[in-house]
C-alpha cells in the first residue's frame, strides 16, 4: 500500500514539477501597467475610420517595450472617439519577441483588455531549448499562465533541458 502511495504521489509531482517551466517559457511578463508608447512600422498602412481598423502590410513591426511583433500584416481595431485598441490581428510569419523568448506561427490575436494573445498556424514558444507546441497556444499576460492545445487528434510537444550547472 505504501509503495503504491509512494509511485503515485512521485507522479504526481513529477508531472508539477514538468508544468512549472511551461509557464516560465510560454506566459511572457509584460506589465500591464506603465506601458509606453507602441511604435509600428510598415511598407503600408491603409486607415479607415468608419471600420475603426489600421492595417499595417509589408513587413510590419510593432514595438511596446520589450515586447516586438513581426507579421506579413498587422491590423488593430480600435473603439470609441479615443480609439482605444480592442485587439491586433498579425497574420503571416507572425514573430514575437521579448527577451530570449519567441512565440511563432501563422496568426496571432492580441486581445487588449483581456490581456490574452490567441497564437495559431503551427504555433509554438520558446526560450533557449525549452519549448512547447500545438494547434493552439493562448497566453494569459495578466496571469503568467497558457493553454495549449493539440487539436482534433493532435497532441501537444513540449522539450524541457535541465539547467547546466556551472
Amino acid at each position: 500500500m505504501i509503495n503504491t502511495m509512494t509511485k503515485t504521489t512521485c507522479l504526481y509531482l513529477s508531472f508539477l514539477l514538468l508544468l512549472l517551466p511551461l509557464s516560465v517559457v510560454a506566459a511572457p511578463e509584460v506589465p500591464t501597467e506603465g506601458r509606453g508608447p507602441v511604435d509600428v512600422s510598415a511598407d503600408h498602412l491603409e486607415a479607415d475610420d468608419k471600420a475603426q481598423t489600421l492595417v499595417f502590410s509589408g513587413n510590419a513591426v510593432a514595438t511596446q517595450n520589450d515586447v516586438t511583433i513581426h507579421g506579413d500584416r498587422l491590423t488593430v481595431k480600435y473603439t470609441g472617439d479615443k480609439r482605444e485598441i480592442d485587439k491586433v490581428i498579425a497574420e503571416g510569419s507572425v514573430r514575437i519577441v521579448q527577451g530570449t523568448k519567441i512565440a511563432t506561427g501563422a496568426k496571432a490575436i492580441l486581445y487588449h483588455t483581456e490581456e490574452r494573445i490567441v497564437l495559431t498556424g503551427s504555433p509554438k514558444v520558446s526560450d533557449g531549448d525549452n519549448f512547447v507546441q500545438g494547434q493552439e497556444i493562448t497566453l494569459y499576460l495578466n496571469d503568467q499562465r497558457s493553454v495549449v492545445t493539440g487539436g482534433a487528434g493532435g497532441r501537444v510537444n513540449a522539450v524541457f533541458t535541465p539547467e547546466k550547472k556551472p
